[in-house]
């Protein structure tokens, strides 16, 4: 897929520095191993000159040179073998005197037969993401700062109180963070206003990128609005930011149901779904909507994939941002 011109730059000024320090790193390696190794130094200044000897021979206009040629191949590999002896005498492996390059297929140019190395789609794929993810304030919510001190401990009824529910539900989190692997399942975040969808998936973010899984977060609203822009502007990729929700390891869409619902976002979310569904992409979503609300804001094809699809996460207890204002000022 195309990347924007920031992120395409970004990610070749990366892999040219690796090159960059790998032929740097070599080249005082070179010079300190000849300078306890002259003879080794001399060897290679030898081989350097094999196929000038080759070409001085093909040139000479001798009607046999079959000795000749003969000759000077073995006289190369003798000197060949030589370094590799002095190599070993020095205790050094026998590609000691190779650049150590990041990637050992494209040797940090980033291309191969004039096409994208593996390593470069991944630091462009992975440049992205934190491109998208840039004002998202994934270390301010952890695991840790989540706190269920503010759900209550006695229950409505006979049921388990919100905070037992809630530690269960923060353990869930925990485990499915954790363990992530691209087979994990997709999870639908429910509850009301406030009571910490936003914290925990932010936590589950930052613990699946800490994998070195690409992870991408945001608001519905955010990413409609610059679908929408992107799609109806005069950029040449009308897709880009689309394409990378469609194809990042995890997707986090926050707020799902808050966003202005239209014809358009309606087709860009079950784009979305069924793409990340198709290929086994996990994806959470976290809504403040029942799977009643869920219905009365989108058609059937989106509604059906999230019912059967993922595993719903039920968030209980009263606002947060409420209970803490009341802690402070009883403070």
């Amino acid at each position: 897929m195309a990347y924007s011109r920031e992120v395409y730059d970004q990610a070749k000024f990366l892999i040219d520095s690796y090159r960059r320090q790998a032929v740097n790193e070599n080249e005082e390696r070179r010079k300190a191993f000849f300078a306890k190794n002259p003879e080794y130094e001399e060897l290679e200044r030898e081989i350097a000159q094999t196929s000038i000897r080759l070409t001085r021979v093909m040139l000479s206009g001798q009607k046999d040179i079959t000795d000749t040629v003969a000759e000077i191949r073995d006289n190369n590999l003798a000197m060949q073998r030589r370094q590799l002896e002095i190599l070993r005498e020095n205790g050094c492996p026998d590609d000691y005197l190779e650049p150590k390059y990041h990637c050992r297929k494209c040797g940090d140019t980033g291309f191969i037969d004039g096409k994208l190395c593996s390593c470069f789609r991944e630091i462009l794929r992975k440049m992205a993401y934190e491109e998208l993810n840039r004002s998202t304030p994934l270390e301010l919510c952890s695991f840790q700062s989540f706190s269920l001190d503010f759900y209550p401990e006695k229950a409505a009824n006979s049921n388990l109180s919100p905070r037992r529910m809630m530690e269960g539900v923060k353990r869930h989190c925990w485990d499915y963070a954790n363990s992530f692997t691209l087979q994990s399942p997709n999870l639908l975040f429910q509850g009301g206003v406030g009571l910490g969808k936003t914290h925990l998936s932010l936590a589950v973010a930052a613990k699946v990128i800490s994998k070195g899984y690409g992870v991408i977060y945001g608001s519905a609203q955010n990413f409609f609005n610059t679908i929408e822009s992107e799609h109806f502007g005069r950029g040449e990729d009308k897709q880009y930011t689309l394409n990378l929700l469609k194809g990042c390891d995890l997707l986090i869409l926050d707020d799902i149901g808050t966003e202005f619902v239209t014809q358009f976002t309606t087709a860009v979310l079950h784009d979305i779904i069924n793409t990340r569904l198709l290929t086994r992409r996990p994806t959470i979503i976290s809504t403040n909507l029942s799977i009643d609300g869920l219905k009365s804001k989108y058609d059937e094809r989106i509604t059906s994939r999230i019912s059967g699809n993922y595993t719903r996460v039920q968030f209980v207890g009263s606002d947060i941002r409420i209970e803490v204002k009341k802690k402070t000022i009883r403070n």
